[in-house]
């Protein structure tokens, strides 16, 4: 008969199986000459039972989408920049658009000036002249543009009025907005043409309920607002992927989920008709430390349910427009909006699999920058999901509390287990042993398998914490404010932390890549058909599991 016997190696157990003789059974063929079995690398203990995550290769969920590829950019021209535009190369793997927020001036920089005011008859004059210089060098990166059609310009308001992101007032005049909206669409579609410009996504504004940095007018002048721009765009682009600025989801938010209703079956205030074409919704998250919790259930659910109560909403891409580690455990803020330790990476594997479950589209992410060229703890999770890209998403159970479980993906024939354990202080001692069982016809249709694994945690695929150990060492002192363990460091250190830096960057050139853990090891199915793993987790640890039948 089939006996299951366990033995552990290298932090991961496999059920195996052996053939032995036992007299009691009887019309049991015995083999005259047993052949001696090789033994799997991985055997081990007893499996505790409330730790299993049950992961069912029959039980497609989904496709593991991309959801990470696209970066929000403050300034475009930028891409006139060819030292800029060669330094994006090595980023290639993981950005495929950026989205060009405040392109059409407004500013504070008072870039973008492209209106130049009317002429004697009240048309209006402008100078497109800088915006495509930009946009021809950013289309020669070969990354796909998303516009958002937010800030008004300067000269549109008799009364000009300058609060945190610019001019965020409405327009004096919507013809004149009509104008300048319809002359900046023709512009570019003179120059890339019409076929690639409906490719395009268009935004119309940006955190509209955040009065009065980003919109100074009320819930209901928005909903104008945008019903007018959405009307001029479609008079160009008929087919027009158009929606509403990302809300912000923070408490000082003065409306929530009134937009969807009325662009459901609200009055439109450019046709008079019902409702206003909305081709996707979007948010801002931002994640505080200091908070010692993950807000993403929270925030999110809100909003998926409204799009969920109108049909013609339910399906549209739900998207996280800005999103990043806002503050670090202290409350500092810092222009890193990343944590890039082992803390950022599970943190970051814990908001993928929700992003799954809530059905967000995609996350427009400011935090994903490397350091110096160096790849941070988070972007090292971002190339596993680059290995599951595009593969069936699987459905996986517990009931292992925490913020701790698994994203499985079969893909060519492979079956792939993102693995995380989080929590939500830095200093936690809080390590997790799980065992996925993994079963269906994929894993019962191969006697044998071989497992890869890679890891990122305290001691794998990290290098800030021996950069900070070294730069403290020199007597570098940090900032008393400043936000620590983000992807740049002078957040938070005083000059001289780039000297140690650079002494030692060949070190941490080692330490920051994402290393393979366990390489071909032998993994057999159990009797039942399955295939069940343990797995040790770090307080913060993500592991990408590969196993491939043999």
């Amino acid at each position: 008969m089939k006996v299951r016997f366990l033995r552990e190696v290298g932090g991961v157990l496999v059920l195996m199986l052996m053939f032995v003789a036992c007299s009691s059974d009887e019309g049991i063929e015995k083999p005259s000459e047993p052949e001696e079995e090789t033994p799997n690398d991985n055997e081990g203990i007893v499996v505790d039972p409330t730790k299993v995550i049950n992961v069912n290769t029959d039980a497609v969920v989904g496709q593991m989408y991309n959801f990470w590829s696209t970066r929000p950019m403050i300034n475009q021209t930028r891409f006139v920049s060819s030292g800029f535009t060669d330094g994006l190369v090595s980023i290639k793997p993981y950005v495929k658009s950026y989205n060009l927020v405040r392109v059409l001036g407004g500013r504070t920089d008072h870039k973008n000036d492209f209106y130049k005011g009317l002429d004697d008859q009240g048309n209006i004059i402008t100078d497109f002249t800088g915006l495509l210089s930009s946009m021809r060098g950013f289309m020669a990166t070969g990354f796909k543009p998303r516009i958002v059609l937010d800030n008004v310009p300067w000269e549109m308001n008799a009364i000009q009025e300058e609060n945190t992101y610019g001019n965020t007032n409405p327009p004096d005049a919507y013809d004149v907005w009509r104008q300048y909206i319809n002359a900046f669409l023709q512009t570019l579609i003179d120059e890339f043409g019409y076929d690639e410009v409906k490719t395009w996504r268009f935004r119309v504004g940006t955190e509209p309920n955040y009065t009065p940095h980003h919109w100074n007018g009320t819930k209901e002048e928005y909903f104008k607002h945008y019903d007018i721009t959405v009307d001029e765009v479609l008079k160009l682009i008929p087919d027009a992927i158009i929606g509403p600025g990302n809300m912000l989801t923070e408490n000082v938010a003065t409306f929530t989920t009134e937009l969807i209703d009325h662009c459901a079956n609200g009055t439109n205030y450019a046709t008079g008709e019902t409702g206003t074409r909305m081709s996707y919704f979007c948010l801002s998250y931002y994640e505080k430390i200091d908070n010692n919790t993950i807000k993403f259930p929270e925030t999110v659910e809100p909003y998926r349910q409204k799009l969920n109560s109108y049909s013609q909403f339910a399906n549209i891409p739900f998207d996280i427009q800005e999103f990043g580690v806002l503050r670090d455990e202290n409350g500092n803020r810092g222009l890193s909006l990343s944590d890039a330790t082992d803390f950022g990476a599970s943190w970051y594997a814990t908001i993928a699999d929700l992003a799954y479950k809530y059905k967000v589209t995609e996350i427009y992410d400011w935090g994903q920058e490397s350091t110096d060229g160096l790849s941070t703890s988070r972007r090292n999770v971002t190339t596993m999901l680059l290995k599951m890209e595009d593969g069936d998403r699987l459905a996986a159970t517990h009931n292992v509390s925490g913020y701790v479980g698994a994203i499985p993906v079969v893909k060519n024939g492979r079956i792939y287990l993102l693995i995380y354990n989080h929590n939500t202080t830095r200093n936690s001692t809080a390590k997790k042993t799980l065992f996925p069982k993994i079963e269906g016809a994929i894993v019962d249709g191969s006697e044998n398998w071989k497992m890869n694994e890679w890891t990122v945690d305290k001691t794998h695929g990290t290098f800030m914490h021996e950069l900070y150990s070294d730069v403290r060492a020199a007597g570098i002192t940090n900032k008393s404010n400043g936000r620590i363990y983000g992807n740049r460091p002078d957040d938070y250190f005083n000059d001289g932390w780039e000297d140690v830096f650079d002494a030692n960057k060949a070190k941490y050139t080692t330490l920051s890549q994402l290393p393979q853990t366990i390489s071909s090891s032998k993994i057999g199915v159990a009797d039942d058909g399955s295939i069940t793993l343990k797995v040790e987790l770090e307080p913060h640890a993500v592991k990408l599991i590969e196993l491939i039948p043999q």
